[in-house]
């Protein structure tokens, strides 16, 4: 159920659809949201979205997803709402969409609880895109030297990113070696955000480097746009 917007099924038991109305009222305004009534075998179903929003105890919840989940890169965000509708607990993927739902959420009173480690690290995101031929050292290479353009150090960077369907062996290596984590982005939610073209739409992709920087900036400002290095390319935002 991939689509121009984030897809999110909230899960919630039938007695509870008009104790839920603000909420999937909120999401719709922001969403393609679909309200699921919970079964035992609905999880297989809700696999394709990209949030699951379930209004139930959180043992149902992991209980039931477990044995569905297969990769943090494409599993779907999971966030759990208390009974009294004062917390929004990411329980999965908040890199990956949970942590936003989990913020917007706050707009209408409910606090997100979040405990991905990348929420709390100061510093900036290393946008990077290469060919597929790219070696390990070329990559580095030219992250050092766009953060040597920007003034700052290796340990600024927060997070390292790159399009999914990338060559992994090869940025996995990367990270490893500079001790920082690495997130793959879809293409179609590079392709949801206002970016100029280049050279990578031969791959279906707007913009990787820029796109995959700006995706877990914070502050979702470009610092550094797309600079080439031989078959790297590398941005940076805050």
């Amino acid at each position: 159920m991939r689509a121009d917007r984030i897809s999110i099924a909230v899960l919630l038991f039938e007695k509870d659809l008009e104790k839920l109305g603000k909420v999937v009222e909120h999401l719709s305004r922001a969403y393609d949201v679909k309200t699921v009534f919970y079964r035992r075998d609905i999880w297989q179903d809700l696999m394709n979205f990209d949030c699951i929003v379930a209004y139930m105890a959180s043992g149902i919840v992991i209980r039931g997803i477990a044995k569905h989940l297969k990769s943090k890169w494409t599993d779907p965000a999971v966030i759990v709402l208390d009974k009294l509708l004062k917390h929004a607990v990411v329980l999965l993927n908040g890199h990956r969409f949970g942590n936003e739902v989990a913020i917007y959420l706050s707009q209408i009173g409910i606090e997100p609880v979040i405990t991905t480690a990348m929420e709390f690290c100061d510093g900036i995101c290393i946008g990077v895109g290469f060919r597929k031929n790219a070696k390990e050292e070329e990559i580095i290479e030219a992250i050092k030297m766009a953060i040597k353009e920007l003034g700052l150090e290796m340990k600024d960077i927060r997070v390292i990113a790159t399009v999914e369907g990338k060559e992994r062996s090869a940025i996995i290596k990367v990270a490893e070696k500079l001790k920082r984590p690495v997130f793959f982005v879809k293409k179609e939610e590079l392709n949801r955000m206002d970016l100029p073209e280049t050279s990578a739409k031969i791959i279906g992709v707007k913009n990787v480097a820029e796109g995959c920087a700006l995706f877990f900036a914070r502050e979702k400002k470009l610092i550094l746009p797309k600079r080439v290095f031989g078959g790297v390319t590398v941005a940076a935002a805050r």
